[in-house]
C-alpha cells in the first residue's frame, strides 16, 4: 500500500513537472471588472504553479508577490465602449438585429485596431507561447490568437458566444439552445415568434460573423504585422471551452468533453473584514438590510429620471436601512440610505443582516447571493442579465421588475413581498446548498484542465468530428435530396400507373356506354 501511494505521488510529480515553466498568454478585452474578475484567480494560480503568465487585461491585478506574472494594462479600452456608448446601445429595448450587426461591426474593428495600437502589446509581438487562453466572447482577439501559432483555450466569465460553441462543436439549436442574448421569458416552451427570431439570429449572427467580420479583421492584423492563418480556421482549432454555467442559473443543454463548466463560483475570495463604517451600519440594520447594486457597468447615465425617482421614493418610505452602489449621481435620498462608488459585495452579502440583494441581474452577483441565501430582485437591462433573472424568477428566490415600467409602488410591493415571504430565502438557501456542492473545485478544474492542454500540445483528440463536417453533409441534405428523388420518383410511377388505369378504365367505361347506346338503337329499329 505504501509502495503504491509513493509511486503515485511520484507521477503526479512528473505530470506537474512536465507542465512548469510554461509560458501563457491570457487575453480578455472586454471593458467589465465582471468579466475580468473571474479569471484573476487562474492567472494567480497558473504563476504560482510556475507558469510564465502574461495577461492583456482592461483591470490588471498589480500583484507585485506574483514574479513570473506580467500584465499589458488595456484599459483605454474603456474609452473605446464609452464612446461608441455600446452599454447604452445594448440596453435600448428593444435592440433590432439590425443595430446588434453595426455594434458588433464597430465593436471588433474598433477593438482589434485599438489592441493593434498598443505599445505594450507590440513589444510581446515576437515573442513565443505555448498555450493562449482567451475570452471566448468578441472575435476580435481571433488574430492575435493566430498569430502565435499554439494551442488555445478560451474562456467566458457566462456563456460562451454563440460562434465559440459552434467552434468546438457543441450543440446550438436555436430552438433548444436559444443565444442568451434573445430577451425570451420561458426558455423552455417558445412561443412561435421567439422560434422564429432565435432561428433567424443564429443564422444571421454566424453569417455576419464568418463572412463580413473576419474578413475586415483580417485586412486590418495583415496590414498591421500581425500574420495568422484563416480566422475562422484559427476559431475552429480551440482545444478547449471554459464555461462558468450551471445549472441552477443556466439552462440544461449537452456539450463535448472539451468543454468544461468552472461556474461554482472561480472568482470568490476569503472573507475579509468589513470597513468600519460599513460594519457600524450593517449591524445597527437589525428590520434587515438591503443591498442595491447593478453591476460595474450599469451606472446612473443609464437610468431614466423616473427610475431614479421610483427608486429615491421607495427607499424613503422602507422600514429598512438601505446600502447602495452607484456612482453618486444621484440625489435626495433619505436617511436611511448609504451610498458609495465601490462595495466589498462578497463580504456585504455574508453579513446576516442582508436580508435582499436588489441586482442587475449579472451572473457573478447572482453567484454570489445564493451561496449567502440572500434572495433577489432583478432589474435586468441586457445581454445574459434578462435570462439570468427570468430563470431566477421561475427557480422561485426572487422578484423581477420592469426598468421602463418601475414606480415607486411597484418597487415597495416587490421589497415588501421579499422580505416577508419566506419562500423566498428558503429557496435561495436551498439553491445556495446545491451550488456549494461540487466535486472538484472550479479552480483547481480549470487549473488540471489548461495544464493537461499544455502537456498535450493542444486537445485534437477531444474534437469533434463535427466542426470539420461541411453544412450539407452535417444536416444530411445529400441524403435527405437523395431520398426525396426517391420518393419523387415513386410518387411519379405511382401517378403514371394510376394516370394509365385511369385513361383504360376510362376507355373501358366509353366503349361499354357506345355498346349500351348501340343495343338500344338497334332494340328501337327492330321495334319500329
Amino acid at each position: 500500500m505504501k509502495i503504491s501511494v509513493v509511486a503515485n505521488c511520484l507521477l503526479l510529480c512528473l505530470v506537474v513537472l512536465k507542465c512548469k515553466g510554461a509560458k501563457i498568454l491570457g487575453i480578455i478585452p472586454t471593458a467589465s471588472y465582471s468579466h475580468q474578475i473571474t479569471f484573476q484567480p487562474l492567472w494567480t494560480e497558473l504563476s504560482l504553479r510556475g507558469h510564465n503568465v502574461t495577461v492583456i487585461t482592461t483591470d490588471p491585478l498589480n500583484n507585485a508577490s506574483l514574479n513570473n506574472f506580467r500584465e499589458i494594462d488595456i484599459s483605454e479600452i474603456y474609452d473605446l465602449f464609452r464612446n461608441i456608448q455600446f452599454y447604452e446601445t445594448i440596453s435600448v429595448n428593444p435592440v433590432y438585429f439590425w443595430k446588434i450587426v453595426l455594434l458588433l461591426r464597430n465593436i471588433c474593428l474598433e477593438l482589434a485596431t485599438t489592441l493593434i495600437e498598443n505599445e505594450e502589446l507590440n513589444a510581446i509581438k515576437n515573442e513565443h507561447f505555448d498555450l493562449v487562453i482567451a475570452e471566448a466572447h468578441f472575435p476580435s482577439i481571433v488574430g492575435f490568437i493566430g498569430h502565435y501559432k499554439c494551442p488555445w483555450i478560451g474562456v467566458s466569465s457566462m456563456e460562451s458566444s454563440l460562434q465559440y460553441n459552434v467552434a468546438i462543436g457543441n450543440p446550438t439549436h436555436p430552438i433548444l439552445h436559444p443565444d442568451y442574448n434573445l430577451p425570451l421569458e420561458n426558455l423552455e416552451n417558445l412561443n412561435f415568434f421567439e422560434r422564429l427570431l432565435s432561428f433567424l439570429y443564429r443564422t444571421l449572427y454566424i453569417f455576419v460573423i464568418n463572412t463580413y467580420i473576419f474578413p475586415k479583421l483580417s485586412t486590418i492584423y495583415d496590414e498591421s504585422g500581425w500574420k495568422s492563418p484563416p480566422l475562422i480556421q484559427v476559431q475552429n482549432n480551440i482545444s478547449m471551452l471554459f464555461v462558468t454555467t450551471h445549472p441552477i442559473f443556466h439552462k440544461i443543454r449537452p456539450s463535448l468533453p472539451n468543454t468544461i463548466s468552472i461556474g461554482n463560483g472561480m472568482h470568490f475570495k476569503k472573507p475579509h473584514p468589513l470597513p468600519e463604517d460599513l460594519k457600524q451600519f450593517l449591524d445597527e440594520g437589525k428590520n434587515g438590510v438591503i443591498y442595491f447594486s447593478l453591476g460595474s457597468n450599469v451606472n446612473s447615465n443609464l437610468l431614466t429620471e423616473e427610475f431614479k425617482k421610483a427608486v429615491i421614493e421607495s427607499f424613503a418610505e422602507i422600514p429598512h436601512k438601505v446600502l447602495l452602489k452607484m456612482d453618486g449621481e444621484i440625489q435626495g435620498f433619505s436617511e436611511n440610505v448609504l451610498v458609495r462608488k465601490w462595495l466589498p459585495q462578497q463580504d456585504i452579502l455574508r453579513h446576516p443582516n442582508v436580508k435582499l440583494f436588489i441586482t442587475q441581474g449579472g451572473l457573478q452577483s447572482l453567484q454570489e447571493s445564493v451561496v449567502n441565501g440572500i434572495p433577489l430582485i432583478g432589474i435586468p437591462f441586457f445581454g445574459d442579465q434578462i435570462t439570468n433573472v427570468n430563470r431566477m424568477v421561475k427557480k422561485g428566490y426572487g422578484i423581477k421588475l420592469d426598468r421602463r415600467t418601475i414606480t415607486k409602488e411597484l418597487l415597495t410591493k416587490a421589497i415588501k413581498e421579499v422580505m416577508s415571504n419566506a419562500s423566498y430565502q428558503e429557496t435561495a438557501k436551498a439553491m445556495g446548498e446545491i451550488f456549494r456542492d461540487e466535486e472538484i473545485p472550479s479552480l483547481q478544474r480549470a487549473v488540471y484542465w489548461t495544464e493537461y492542454v499544455i502537456r498535450h500540445k493542444g486537445a485534437k483528440h477531444l474534437k469533434s468530428p463535427i466542426v470539420d463536417m461541411p453544412a450539407w453533409k452535417f444536416y444530411m441534405l445529400d441524403v435527405l435530396g437523395f431520398l426525396a428523388i426517391i420518393l419523387i420518383l415513386i410518387l411519379f410511377v405511382i401517378y403514371l400507373l394510376l394516370r394509365t388505369l385511369f385513361r383504360r378504365l376510362t376507355l373501358i367505361i366509353k366503349k361499354f356506354y357506345l355498346n349500351v347506346e348501340k343495343e338500344r338503337d338497334t332494340t328501337v329499329k327492330k321495334d319500329k
